[in-house]
């Protein structure tokens, strides 16, 4: 078979696979304003997915499971944890969400994403099995996105035989579609305003579902938390009979979190840092270099990440989308932009987030902004107009542009860059990141090589095994 036809195939079965799923997206008729009618759906959810991992023989107690929430920083730690883990030789399971790209992102083994064949072949078998158990003439709804997802992660990972899953939560924790496990150790990065819709609205509301992930007798570790967020965590926590580990009681490798650029970057390495001294009194054989080097090594796509370009002005890309992702973004402002002009900042935002909280924090980063619109399957995008207003409202000083085409938005913001000077910085939305990104990374090429840097047409990598 011809390498062009191997490429077509697997391209074929990866959108096979993508298309099955996005199918499982229900629409904006499904929701509820309701906490009572959303709160017995998402337990329904949790029986469903029970239920389906019992009949494929609770895949996911084959292997011990670290659990990571968060407002903020939730990814990066989980990657940071995985990372950290590969370095020490252990085979390890990382299941992150959302993707930016390409679907096939949100699950990997050690440095390789879950390839196309595998990818297709564990949808068909993850659908198959819900017809089975859920028959389509059932009254109530069928699976859904996020349980497919569920089953999915934690079946493929055990007959890939990992030592280890890292598990990163999608929103919550308590209801979350992950929670169907019994962690070794549970990580709560922050407690913000974040998902307010279904999580909130106050602090307190959202450290009750974050706290869901915490287990009878295992520890949690804690990163930066409010007060009022911390006392129903240790309520939560006393009451399941939990350790609770607060990094910041904890010596985290001083030697290398100086080396890290970015005070978000060090915070969460700070408490990956943590959960890995941790996992070592549990029995992992996790030494300082591997510390050391896993967290030195540790890449995510879209988080504060530079595009590669041998031209001005320079892309950054960060889904900044929410006021404390934002205000950590705006304190790296000065540094991303070496001494010059503050960034043109291309900005985007889903119509459930908090906008004027997102604009507050980025406007002292910004020398002019251009507003866009995201794209997503089944959620909506506040309309650039109107964040124009929300900005105008926050009485930024700076130039303001509308272009609702996110490719227009960000070559209108390099034409801007050029003459100043400046850099451009893509941010709000995850989803406008990963629009973003495509320029420089094509979803084919991301698939195909199993990573979410692909080299240049022309070039060769092969995926680890």
């Amino acid at each position: 078979m011809s390498v062009i036809s191997s490429r077509a195939l697997e391209i074929e079965a990866y959108e096979r696979a993508a298309k099955s799923l996005l199918a499982l997206i229900r629409g904006e008729q499904f929701a509820s304003h309701s906490h009572e009618i959303r709160r017995q759906r998402a337990k329904a959810k949790l029986v469903r997915i029970r239920t389906m991992l019992r009949g494929l023989g609770d895949p996911q107690l084959c292997y011990p499971v670290v659990h990571v929430t968060g407002t903020s920083g939730k990814g990066s730690t989980a990657a940071n944890v995985a990372a950290i883990l590969t370095a020490a030789g252990y085979r390890v399971g990382l299941r992150t969400s959302p993707y930016l790209q390409v679907a096939t992102e949100k699950l990997q083994i050690g440095s390789s994403l879950i390839d196309a064949a595998s990818f297709d072949a564990m949808v068909r078998r993850v659908l198959g099995e819900a017809s089975r158990v859920y028959p389509p003439d059932q009254s109530g709804l069928g699976i859904s996105y996020a349980e497919a997802w569920a089953v999915l992660g934690y079946w493929w990972f055990a007959l890939r035989d990992i030592d280890i899953a890292v598990v990163e939560v999608g929103a919550g924790g308590r209801f979350d579609a992950t929670n169907v496990i019994d962690p070794i150790v549970s990580v709560i990065t922050s407690v913000g305003l974040d998902h307010v819709v279904t999580l909130g609205p106050s602090i307190e509301d959202i450290a009750w579902h974050k706290a869901g992930v915490i287990k009878p007798g295992a520890t949690v570790v804690l990163g930066a938390i409010p007060d009022e967020a911390l006392s129903v965590i240790a309520r939560e926590a006393h009451a399941r009979g939990a350790r609770v580990v607060r990094t910041c009681a904890v010596d985290a490798s001083p030697r290398l979190l100086p080396m890290l650029q970015g005070a978000f970057r060090r915070r969460n390495a700070e408490v990956a840092a943590v959960v890995a001294a941790v996992l070592r009194e549990n029995g992992f054989d996790v030494p300082d270099a591997a510390i050391f080097d896993g967290i030195l090594s540790t890449r995510l796509p879209g988080r504060l990440e530079q595009m590669p370009s041998a031209t001005a002005p320079t892309v950054w890309i960060d889904g900044a989308h929410n006021a404390d992702k934002a205000a950590s973004l705006a304190q790296e402002a000065n540094r991303i932009s070496s001494g010059g002009p503050l960034p043109i900042i291309v900005l985007g935002v889903l119509d459930t987030k908090d906008p004027a909280a997102v604009v507050s924090a980025l406007r002292p980063a910004a020398s002019a902004m251009v507003l866009t619109e995201p794209a997503v399957v089944g959620r909506r995008s506040l309309e650039a107009d109107k964040l124009a207003d929300v900005v105008l409202a926050d009485g930024f000083q700076g130039e303001l542009y509308v272009e609702p085409d996110p490719d227009s938005a960000v070559r209108r913001a390099e034409s801007i860059a050029k003459p100043a000077g400046s850099t451009v910085l893509v941010t709000g939305s995850m989803y406008l990141a990963g629009h973003a990104r495509r320029r420089w990374y094509r979803d084919e090429d991301i698939v195909i090589q199993r990573t979410p840097w692909p080299c240049a047409a022309g070039e060769i990598r092969l995926p680890a095994p």
